[in-house]
């Protein structure tokens, strides 16, 4: 008989969505940040990171109906075929679970130990995946913290990286409520669809968002890997006073073209920045701003992007010092206020 490990059965329900430990590069005493608080970003704290980017149940699988199985491949068919598979595996291998639970639940029999595995599946599955991207390429930021750029020049290193990119652009909570806000604002380009089944597939996308969220990372890590030598790589070297901020939306996308206004950007405006510590950071840009890799910048340059990172931050700047976050705490949630107010 297989003895079940007893730390597996915890369900682990507070769940980050920004790795705590990238987080703790901004830390002067290897623990302690300086951050924006969630009910007002005009007070600085100076604390752990264990309350930063942080939301109870965020990943927790929840029940899924027809109706969220359907909204699900939706988004889904979206993707290349062969990408659209890897979902449905995933997919596939949750469905499972969840009629295993509905067998066990009809059953009537009550076992302490597989009520607590359910449990930690429910709360852990997600969180899991995202440990082990966070895993994969924690030697690689490691290197690229060290402005050793030569790390991702091993192509399964550069594979982890990607991916681990690609999860961090999509598992924050500020990509699903824009996500959100932004459905709500779009009824009118959905042809033939009454607002009431948009509202539907609004609800329907967020109790999902667990799955599609991550979903949305897998695909993103895909097209990153895939583009990336079309695409410019770059690290930043920032040996300015001045040093770079994040955000709990760590990799946002700073492309010049882009404004305040509210709209889609064009494929070809996409230049995603990434804060890997407070004098380095990675660039992924379709535009020729930088050149690749090893670039020194500007203090305009450390200025214009932390502006750019914390618009769109939801609640929590992140930085250094007190000092260093104060020029920008005023610009926190201007994304996501401009979304939700749009059309008014």
């Amino acid at each position: 008989m297989v003895e079940i490990n007893k730390k597996s059965l915890e369900a682990k329900k507070n769940h980050h969505h920004v790795w705590a430990s990238y987080m703790r590069r901004w830390a002067p005493d290897n623990k302690n940040v300086f951050y924006t608080t969630k009910k007002n970003n005009n007070i600085i704290r100076n604390d752990s990171v264990k309350s930063i980017a942080v939301e109870r149940d965020f990943y927790r699988v929840q029940a899924l109906t027809p109706d969220h199985v359907e909204v699900i491949k939706g988004w889904s068919t979206k993707s290349p075929e062969d990408l659209h598979e890897l979902h449905m595996s995933y997919l596939n291998d949750y469905m499972k679970m969840q009629y295993m639970e509905s067998i066990y639940k009809q059953s009537g029999i009550k076992n302490e130990k597989v009520d607590k595995m359910f449990e930690a599946w429910k709360y852990n599955g997600i969180e899991n995946y995202h440990t082990a991207h966070e895993d994969e390429a924690q030697d690689v930021l490691k290197a690229l913290a060290n402005r050793d750029l030569s790390v991702l020049d091993n192509d399964r290193n550069m594979i982890f990286f990607m991916q681990f990119f690609g999860h961090q652009i999509a598992r924050t909570k500020n990509f699903k409520d824009t996500i959100g806000a932004g459905l709500g604002k779009s009824r009118s380009s959905l042809d033939k669809t009454t607002e009431e089944q948009v509202n539907h597939i609004m609800k329907l996308t967020q109790e999902s968002w667990w799955f599609i969220g991550y979903m949305f990372g897998i695909s993103m890590g895909r097209s990153l890997y895939l583009d990336r030598k079309d695409d410019v790589h770059c690290l930043l070297i920032n040996d300015t006073n001045t040093p770079f901020i994040t955000s709990d939306q760590p990799i946002v996308n700073t492309h010049q073209a882009l404004t305040d206004e509210v709209k889609p950007p064009e494929e070809h405006e996409c230049d995603f920045y990434y804060p890997i510590s407070p004098s380095v950071a990675y660039m992924i840009n379709k535009s020729n701003r930088f050149p690749r890799g090893r670039v020194q910048v500007s203090v305009d340059d450390v200025k214009e992007m932390n502006i750019k990172l914390a618009k769109k931050a939801n609640f929590h700047i992140i930085g250094d010092s007190k000092e260093s976050l104060k020029p920008y705490k005023k610009y926190v949630k201007t994304n996501l206020n401009a979304i939700k107010d749009f059309g008014k």
